[in-house]
């Protein structure tokens, strides 16, 4: 009788689908636990780094056991396809931005005037630039002579807009693609009859009240916001500027992240992408600045 030889299992292959499917609920647990503020920014690329060590000993698992099937014949070929895969697909993220980062310069604030910056308000301002907040970028102006390069020659199209119109028409198209886009507004200055929908409009009891929201007008108006991103809801500080010209209306705009060195071209898209909304909003009659 001639005895059958049960093929011997490769660890390896099914070490690397454990570690590629424990790395699944890792990650998920990685996002909410940010985005619902649990963890730090910090903490979250901690993680990922982590992560990331974690899919690649997957996948040199996934190698070693390539040689055990192709030189003993072992059994775990089926394991090995899974862990690979799942592995490949959870550090493509890291490979866009791995290109992403050589793409774009190293930059983490973004505006449409290089020259006479957008200012945040005080309440981004002290948040930004508190003691007790870890590893959050404080704001830094005016721009180096090399931010400014990089800015003009990797980001031409991010310039102020002109519209034929007026300042309240435009803060009414700012304020709606705003709404439309779920940011979160955290302060509008420099119109005083622009109230926050739960904050008592101002009262006009005099001619000398009446006269000093009337010239209120004439002042720029700034809007500032707050959006985070799709995954991880990564934040960005955004300010944008509405100056009242004879004839026109001035639009600028700045975003800035509020964690890391490189934003990966997040700010320049969102200017671009707000800005070109905005064009929509007004009739798509707009010159650069």
């Amino acid at each position: 009788m001639v005895g059958l030889v049960a093929r011997r299992r490769s660890k390896s292959a099914y070490w690397c689908r454990r570690l590629a499917i424990f790395a699944v609920p890792y990650f998920l647990l990685t996002i909410f636990m940010h985005r619902w503020d649990y963890i730090t920014t910090n903490q979250t690329m901690g993680l990922l780094a982590f992560g990331f060590i974690l899919l690649i000993i997957s996948i040199l698992f996934a190698l070693y056991a390539i040689v055990q099937l192709w030189s003993d014949g072992v059994k775990g070929g089926q394991a090995m396809i899974v862990g690979i895969f799942l592995s490949f697909t959870m550090l493509a993220p890291y490979f866009i931005y791995a290109g992403l980062a050589m793409k774009y310069p190293a930059l983490n604030d973004i505006s449409t005037n290089l020259d006479e910056l957008p200012q945040y308000g005080e309440k981004t301002r002290s948040l930004r630039n508190a003691r007790n907040v870890p590893q959050t970028n404080s704001i830094e102006e005016p721009y180096g002579d090399d931010e400014i390069s990089a800015i003009l020659t990797t980001y031409p199209k991010i310039n102020p807009r002109r519209y034929p119109a007026g300042p309240e028409r435009v803060l009414e198209a700012v304020r709606s693609i705003i709404a439309d886009r779920s940011w979160a507004i955290t302060e509008i200055r420099g119109l005083p009859t622009v109230a926050e929908e739960n904050e008592e409009p101002i009262k006009q009891d005099n001619a000398d009240e009446v006269a000093q929201l009337e010239s209120a007008h004439l002042d720029d108006i700034l809007v500032d916001a707050v959006t985070s991103s799709l995954i991880f809801a990564f934040r960005n500080d955004i300010v944008i500027k509405i100056v009242s010209e004879e004839e026109n209306t001035l639009v600028e705009m700045r975003s800035a992240s509020r964690w890391g060195e490189h934003d990966f071209g997040s700010n320049a898209s969102i200017i671009e992408k707000f800005l070109a909304d905005l064009d929509q909003s007004l009739l798509g009659i707009a010159g650069e600045g």
